[in-house]
């Protein structure tokens, strides 16, 4: 069921159906793939039927069968309607941490931002060489307003994760990238052209009138002048770019697997640090 017209058929509803539906809402519009969700899914839209025939008791005993067999039934592994277990939760939620170590240089943060895009699952990942890290995944959806140019603006949302955990550092900024095009539009932004964005992202005010990120992340890079933009050749054992790239991927597989991924990332932080600051020590 495409998400508008759950929405939309939500909306009609009376308060008691509306809020038995809710916590449905995964399975009628993102469990494509679970049998289990597939039969709470076509009672859902036999509820919604009623509702639209005046027919209110008849679509809260639909809605409850469909509760039902959401809360009895054996779902499908990785279904969204599932709860993620205690403690490995949040595949969806950005992840951050911060690993023991070296602080840097004093004043000065050294950071490599990435991101990876796999079929329709998308990650994001950040390191700081004073040993903070952080990262997010999520899937592409229909109403997705990234545009066709997926790669690129999850390169720069992945500079917008890094910068909203810096923001009130106040120290000068290192940036590590292996996106040329990310780069340029960086580089562009700092020089004053924010109006500036990847082709066919969209434009419009997001939930509540908030501004697009990529508008937010280019008003602030032209506020930022000392921010030092740096190109580094991906997948060549630059220890900050490798970590970032391994968050990305942590971040992209989180979303759809269960395992305890803010471990696994802390762990390959911290000994990506350690690569880095070895030869800085040692000389």
């Amino acid at each position: 069921m495409p998400l508008h017209e759950f929405d939309s058929a939500q909306a009609a509803a009376p308060p008691a159906v509306a809020a038995r539906t809710q916590r449905l809402r995964a399975c009628a519009t993102r469990a494509a793939g679970c049998a289990c969700c597939g039969v709470a899914r076509r009672l859902l839209w036999l509820c919604f039927a009623a509702v639209r025939h005046g027919d209110t008791a008849i679509a809260e005993m639909l809605a409850a069968e469909a509760e039902h067999y959401v809360d009895a039934g054996a779902h499908q592994g990785g279904c969204p309607q599932v709860p993620r277990p205690a403690g490995l939760r949040g595949g969806r939620t950005p992840a951050q941490g911060r690993v023991p170590g070296p602080a840097g240089h004093p004043g000065v943060l050294v950071a490599a931002t990435d991101a990876g895009w796999k079929r329709g699952t998308c990650g994001l990942g950040y390191v700081i060489d004073d040993g903070r890290w952080g990262m997010h995944g999520w899937k592409f959806g229909p109403q997705d307003p990234t545009g066709p140019a997926k790669v690129l603006v999850s390169e720069l949302r992945a500079v917008g994760l890094l910068l909203d955990r810096i923001d009130d550092d106040g120290a000068d900024l290192v940036l590590l990238l292996d996106s040329l095009q990310a780069l340029r539009f960086l580089s562009a932004w700092q020089g004053g052209d924010t109006g500036r964005m990847p082709d066919g992202y969209d434009l419009r005010p997001r939930r509540y009138g908030a501004a697009p990120s990529l508008v937010r992340l280019a008003a602030r890079v032209a506020r930022m002048p000392g921010l030092r933009l740096e190109h580094v050749k991906g997948h060549s054992g630059h220890p900050l770019n490798e970590a970032a790239d391994s968050l990305a991927s942590i971040a992209r597989r989180r979303v759809t697997e269960v395992f305890d991924s803010p471990a696994r990332a802390a762990g390959l932080v911290e000994a990506f640090l350690r690569a880095w600051h070895t030869p800085a020590l040692a000389a």
